[in-house]
């Protein structure tokens, strides 16, 4: 019966980690990756590691999400407060090269 519980769990993880990549946005990447977390701590007291456990979900699950949701809080807010300027440097690029056109046929 462990033996089966430890095999659904695993593929189960997988296909977390695999929802995590594809996932459309990074604040559901975050949740599918804190879930992914809480269900490795509990593959770890399948196994008999009950340290193992409370320390990734200690730390993987409520640590690491944590930093996580701050991150995104902090870049969502620079985001706003930057709406007005180019996002990357690409696109400063191209917006000196139209002034720069811009002015040549002026």
């Amino acid at each position: 019966m462990t033996l089966w519980i430890v095999l659904f769990l695993s593929i189960l993880l997988i296909l977390m980690a695999l929802a995590a990549v594809f996932a459309r946005s990074l604040a559901s990447a975050v949740i599918i990756l804190s879930a992914l977390s809480l269900f490795t701590s509990l593959l770890f007291i399948m196994v008999a590691a009950p340290d193992v456990a409370i320390t990734e979900a200690a730390i993987g699950s409520a640590l690491t999400t944590v930093i996580f949701v701050l991150a995104l809080y902090r870049t969502r807010t620079a985001d706003r407060a930057d709406s007005g300027s180019p996002k990357n440097s690409a696109d400063e690029g191209a917006l000196a090269l139209r002034s720069a056109s811009e002015a040549d046929h002026a």
